[in-house]
């Protein structure tokens, strides 16, 4: 058993995905976050001796609220954050590790997603639009799903799967706790970057993701996704509560809900006062 990595994953109203996941875990101890309406998975779970803990929250906290509980029970210099939905073979995960032990400023490591064109890349206050240098150009190369050659520093990688040094996470507050899904690993990035610490893709670490798979597809979860990736957002640009955009945005989602509700177009519709109850969360009780 691998004494220097801990492996975190979330679960929430979760399919039988994970146990793919965990093929290639056997050798790593592992943490789960019981998010709330597993109980059929968590039994079976129970039958894996490498899995040390099953924490059960009260509620559903959100992801990074819920890797942030995991963390307070990490005793590793590192740990590994995994979707379950993400399948990350046992070779990689050693590859990742070399990675962060070898380089004393890397905060993250991680592998090349070869079926997600967002795998790495700038941060988002870093546009398409913006003149860069041959660095910059490098790292906006996941706009094309291109596979680094060696490894390389990005400032951006997916929140599927992210190899942390424990040190530096609590160093920088952990994930933010304003975010309950989405963008928090965007922040994260953002506040190792400031601390000048790096995050570092590997080309010979590959993972496969089955993105979306991880939760069974109910309503609940279909708004959640829309009323979160609205949401955070506003949280990562510290978005002007009274300002008149917000107001602009406000009364754009209203009457797209209605002018597609007129239509029947009841799917549309849903979204559009997702998106509006969401931006008027953010107003006013946030």
């Amino acid at each position: 058993m691998n004494n220097e990595l801990t492996v975190i994953i979330v679960l929430y109203n979760s399919t039988n995905i994970i146990f793919e996941c965990l093929k290639s875990l056997s050798n790593f101890s592992i943490i789960i976050v019981d998010n709330g309406k597993n109980d059929k998975l968590l039994s079976k779970l129970n039958n894996y001796s490498n899995i040390k803990k099953i924490i059960k929250t009260k509620k559903n906290l959100g992801f990074g609220n819920a890797v942030n509980l995991a963390f307070d029970h990490i005793k590793t210099e590192f740990f590994l954050v995994l979707n379950p939905d993400l399948i990350l073979e046992e070779n990689s995960i050693v590859e990742l590790l070399k990675i962060s032990k070898a380089d004393s400023n890397c905060a993250i490591s991680a592998p090349y997603i070869s079926t997600d064109k967002d795998s790495y890349s700038m941060l988002p206050e870093y546009g398409k639009s913006i003149v860069r240098n041959e660095d910059q150009f490098r790292s906006s190369q996941m706009l094309d799903n291109l596979k680094p050659s060696g490894n390389f520093c990005a400032q951006v990688t997916k929140g599927c799967v992210l190899l942390i040094n424990s040190k530096y996470f609590n160093d920088v507050g952990m994930f933010t706790k304003d975010y309950f899904l989405f963008w928090e690993e965007v922040d994260l990035c953002r506040k190792f970057k400031k601390k000048k610490l790096s995050v570092i893709i590997s080309s010979k670490a590959v993972a496969f993701h089955k993105e979306g798979t991880s939760a069974k597809k109910t309503l609940s979860v279909y708004i959640t996704r829309i009323y979160h990736s609205e949401k955070s957002p506003l949280y990562y640009y510290k978005a002007k509560k009274n300002s008149i955009s917000m107001y602009v945005l406000l009364i754009k989602y209203f009457f797209r809900s209605v002018s597609y509700l007129c239509i029947f177009n009841l799917k549309n519709s849903l979204k559009n006062i997702v998106k509006l109850s969401a931006n008027l969360s953010y107003i006013f009780f946030d």
